[in-house]
């Protein structure tokens, strides 16, 4: 879950991952190709990254332990899609989690994630190129929805291939604040779009459920 840096709400998982797969299912223009998957792939995988936590989940971003960390990070990583284009996605996520920490025991748990990867990639034919640049669009739409449910400004970005084909990279940045998302440039199939997610009092989460409606816009910078 996400406690909110302004007030006391939370947000918990299933809510950030809610605005995570609208992201990708928005994705694509005539300046941003989407990958060549079905968009029903697509928006499971990279709305579904964090597979682990459950429904309504008491697990405070930031606040973990190590321990608590690690079971939920297998438990995400070992689910098994039957749609394994999503569940390749979800594990190139979690892969990438485990490798932003040094310590021996995530480095060991990356090296394990990543033997796993390639074997599902020869397993099934799938192409590493196609989900090393994915990958990139499940971090921005994961990193922008993260900080809309910290519920406090911020800003950031991530180098995207706009072109499925071809080497170019362009860095998509965007912007959180007053319940409005700014991104530039525009990678999304629509001009603009809103939507609201469901966050709770944090008073009494998650055994007394008190709902709030977070609403979103998100529209180029």
């Amino acid at each position: 879950m996400f406690k909110s840096k302004s007030r006391a709400i939370v947000t918990p998982q299933s809510e950030h991952l809610r605005l995570v797969g609208t992201l990708a299912m928005l994705w694509g223009n005539a300046d941003f190709d989407s990958p060549p998957f079905k968009r029903s792939s697509l928006i499971m995988g990279i709305g579904l990254h964090d597979r682990g936590y459950g429904s309504l989940d008491n697990f405070a971003i930031g606040a973990m332990n190590a321990e608590e960390w690690n079971e939920i990070a297998r438990r995400s990583f070992y689910m098994q899609y039957s749609d394994v284009v999503a569940d390749t996605i979800a594990k190139y996520h979690v892969r990438r989690l485990a490798s932003h920490d040094e310590s021996p025991e995530r480095q060991a748990m990356t090296a394990e994630f990543s033997q796993e990867i390639d074997k599902q990639l020869k397993q099934y034919g799938l192409s590493r190129e196609v989900f090393d640049r994915t990958d990139r669009i499940t971090n921005l739409c994961d990193k922008i929805s993260f900080d809309f449910c910290m519920d406090a400004p911020e800003s950031g970005g991530v180098s995207i291939h706009p072109r499925n084909s071809g080497d170019e990279e362009v860095f998509v940045q965007y912007h959180v604040e007053n319940e409005v998302i700014r991104v530039t440039p525009w990678p999304f199939s629509v001009t603009e779009y809103e939507g609201y997610l469901i966050a709770y009092q944090a008073d009494g989460y998650p055994q007394n459920l008190d709902p709030l409606i977070l609403p979103y816009r998100l529209e180029r910078a």
